[in-house]
């Protein structure tokens, strides 16, 4: 009888990744710990300096005398749960590295251009047990930086649009000023899927991809912190509940069985945030949904928000979820108001699909015929996939009240292509993990014809602004005008420049 596959041991955790550790630590002739440079749940990120003959920097370009600026991620073991939760960060980023090296055949390569670099690691002073530093490429801002200055910009602009009694309008209002543009909002899902689609053939989930995880260095956006990435297997489906609560799947919030796609869903969730500057859930909703009974079962989500909760079929048998610990009891209303009552759902009507002659399929062929469509007075559509294989798919009944939901969500107006909004709102954020393209195929179908004018903005640059004032600088939000804002001049990358003096 085959023995059972255990899980790995600290030890052996570990031990795969200390080919990578450099042995230096923190002191004079290793990492030199500055100031803070943001907070987590398990520890910080600190700005550190690398001493100029570190062994891991000799391949780095620039002069060999010159300190290179990293930064320093401390995570403290406060407990065995994020004890385990640092064992498998490492584990994971690490391996990843070695993984993009073999696919690139570049044994010195730093790792993945869309994932944050991670240089080295080691035990703090209290131990392996109690501590560990995580050395990082040093990346000016991240994309949640970016959307809280412009954020803040775009509220300023639009108070000065506010009628006046007495006071006659100026300029008109642009709606894409203090904004990004839209080869902007492209060039982060592109990078994104790059990211999640490298993940994806390690059999890896991140399970936590959102705005405060998305660092730009190097000229493009990075992800980063692994501490909720996992291995899933068809075979083993997780049910564990993981991640932010803002950009958790419905599967993830429901614990129910989940896969690659459900970092899909977070990453709609970014991009909506990215073109709206708010976003599309509040707390309130996401854990009466996440305490409901509807929560267990599979397309509940958008007709919990959208028309309230979903009577009980006769077969849930009384099923609920536990509720949480910490929590009140939270009334299932929304904050704009009571809900509507549900009425009669209306079924929305595909366009038809014009399918060539090559790819006509014969009535009596495999094909043809779907499991699904068995059943009599089960309404199915054949429609051609965007990667070349054919699908038959139901209607999606709560498509119109999804759409009208979202765009109440929208805090400024929407200002980009109805392709992106379409990608974002139907594609993205669709509840049907089935259904849900993974990263892969949602770069497939980016290629399509559908999305031709998204595939032309990713090709596009965005000239430099010209001003000498923050807010004349980002009248359109971009890496390099953030940059510019910040005082700080552009260079090659994070970790290759050379660090300050002060």
């Amino acid at each position: 009888m085959a023995r059972p596959e255990t899980a790995l041991s600290k030890s052996e955790l570990l031990a795969a990744c200390r080919c990578f550790q450099t042995g230096r630590r923190l002191g004079n002739r290793g990492y030199a710990q500055g100031r803070q440079l943001s907070c987590g749940a398990t520890g910080e990120v600190y700005f550190g300096r690398a001493a100029p003959d570190s062994a891991a920097f000799e391949i780095l370009h620039g002069g060999f005398a010159q300190a290179r600026q990293v930064a320093l991620k401390h995570m403290r073991s406060i407990n065995a749960g994020v004890q385990r939760q640092i064992q498998q960060e490492i584990s994971t980023v690490f391996r990843c590295r070695a993984k993009y090296a073999e696919e690139v055949q570049d044994p010195q390569s730093q790792g993945h251009p869309n994932l944050v670099a991670y240089l080295d690691w080691f035990a703090g002073p209290n131990g392996l047990d109690r501590e560990v530093y995580l050395v990082m490429e040093f990346c000016p801002f991240s994309l949640a930086d970016m959307i809280f200055v412009a954020g803040n910009l775009r509220g300023d602009y639009e108070k000065l649009f506010v009628p006046k009694r007495g006071v006659e309008p100026g300029e008109k209002k642009s709606p894409q000023c203090h904004r990004f543009p839209e080869s902007e909002v492209v060039k982060v899902l592109c990078d994104l899927l790059n990211a999640l689609n490298f993940l994806n053939r390690q059999g890896l989930a991140h399970r936590d991809v959102k705005t405060e995880n998305i660092l730009w260095a190097e000229g493009c956006y990075k992800l980063a912190d692994f501490g909720t990435a996992t291995m899933l297997e068809a075979a083993i489906p997780r049910t564990n509940e993981c991640g932010t609560l803002w950009i958790m799947a419905p599967e993830l919030l429901g614990r129910r069985p989940h896969g690659l796609n459900c970092d899909v869903w977070s990453l709609g969730v970014v991009l909506f945030e990215v073109t709206s500057f708010g976003k599309p859930f509040n707390s309130k909703e996401l854990l009466a949904y996440r305490n409901s009974s509807e929560a267990a079962f599979p397309s509940s989500f958008w007709p919990f928000l959208c028309a309230g909760p979903v009577s009980s079929p006769a077969k849930t048998g009384g099923k609920t979820l536990p509720r949480l610990k910490s929590g009140p009891e939270l009334a299932r209303t929304s904050s704009r108001g009571a809900r509507p009552q549900r009425t009669k759902c209306r079924s929305v009507t595909l366009p038809p699909l014009l399918i060539s002659k090559e790819a006509e399929v014969e009535p009596d062929s495999p094909t043809s015929q779907s499991p699904g469509c068995e059943e009599p007075g089960l309404e199915c559509k054949l429609m051609l996939c965007f990667y070349g294989t054919f699908h038959f798919i139901t209607e999606d009944p709560f498509l119109q009240q999804r759409l009208a939901f979202l765009r109440k969500r929208l805090q400024y107006r929407w200002c980009y292509s109805e392709e992106l909004r379409s990608l974002i709102f139907e594609d993205m954020l669709r509840e049907e993990p089935e259904l849900r393209p993974i990263a892969l195929e949602l770069w497939q179908m980016l290629q399509t014809s559908r999305f031709e004018t998204l595939a032309q903005q990713a090709e596009a640059v965005e000239p430099a602004a010209e001003g000498n004032t923050k807010e004349e600088l980002l009248r359109s939000v971009c890496p390099t005008n953030m940059l510019r804002a910040m005082n700080l001049a552009p260079t090659q990358g994070g970790y290759l420049s050379t660090a300050s003096t002060s």
